[in-house]
């Protein structure tokens, strides 16, 4: 009987533990927010990029820094694009200029 009950004790740890693992990578690993949004003016000197953010946590017009090293793509032609993207920082802070995170 003994054997039982710490069997059960057991899976019901293991069990609790299985469900609990996703939800904490989904809550706390979350280092970017991905964002949609149509391009409005491009600056390829400073890499400032201003782009009406159409995504619920965000709504608005932003201002958004991309990395240097994609300064010299920044063109003209992209205003008036609809474009997905990651910035560094779970949430928006309007105090703040946010960098693009680009993928490599």
């Amino acid at each position: 009987m003994d054997r039982i009950k710490s069997f059960l004790k057991i899976s019901i740890f293991f069990l609790v533990l299985f469900l609990l693992i996703p939800f904490s990578r989904t809550s706390f690993s979350q280092e970017k927010l991905n964002l949609t949004g149509i391009i409005r003016a491009v600056d390829s000197v400073t890499g400032i990029v201003k782009i009406e953010v159409t995504s619920e946590n965000c709504k608005g017009l932003w201002n958004f820094k991309f990395p240097d090293y994609a300064k010299e793509d920044l063109n003209s032609s992209m205003v008036g694009r609809r474009i997905q993207f990651n910035i560094d920082s779970p949430a928006c802070d309007p105090k703040r200029l946010h960098s693009i995170v680009l993928e490599r």
